[in-house]
């Protein structure tokens, strides 16, 4: 969310053709979009949360969780570097961290191919094994 805010302002003061960036619809349109995704996580957070405190079985949610946060949190820092240009690869700036430290969750938190085979066993439908 912090990068998002951050590359907000920073469409809003720089320039493009006389405007600002965030002028340019694409760009407010995506950064909305981003944001509304980061939301929807939040909210699937929040209810594996509930039913892990009800003392429910929250694998499969939290899979889920595991596997869109990775995704998400790469699919954010890459579409915000982008307006950022060449000031992104900048070492002093979040976005630049942000774009370099975002593959390590997916892979520290599972691989995204672990977390799809987590949540199609709990929802039955991974291929029966053949025995030889």
């Amino acid at each position: 969310l912090n990068i998002i805010n951050q590359t907000n302002r920073l469409c809003q003061r720089e320039k493009a053709f006389g405007a600002p960036l965030l002028n340019n619809q694409y760009i407010h349109f995506r950064l909305a979009e981003l944001l509304t995704e980061v939301e929807l996580l939040r909210a699937l957070v929040y209810r594996a949360t509930d039913k892990y405190v009800a003392g429910e079985d929250v694998t499969q949610l939290a899979s889920m969780c595991k596997l869109k946060c990775g995704r998400l949190n790469r699919e954010v820092s890459d579409s915000c570097l982008q307006f950022w240009g060449g000031m992104g690869f900048t070492n002093d700036v979040l976005v630049s961290r942000m774009y370099r430290d975002m593959r390590l969750t997916s892979i520290a938190g599972g691989a995204d191919e672990v977390m799809l085979g987590i949540i199609c066993k709990y929802m039955g439908i991974l291929p029966k094994k053949i025995n030889k």
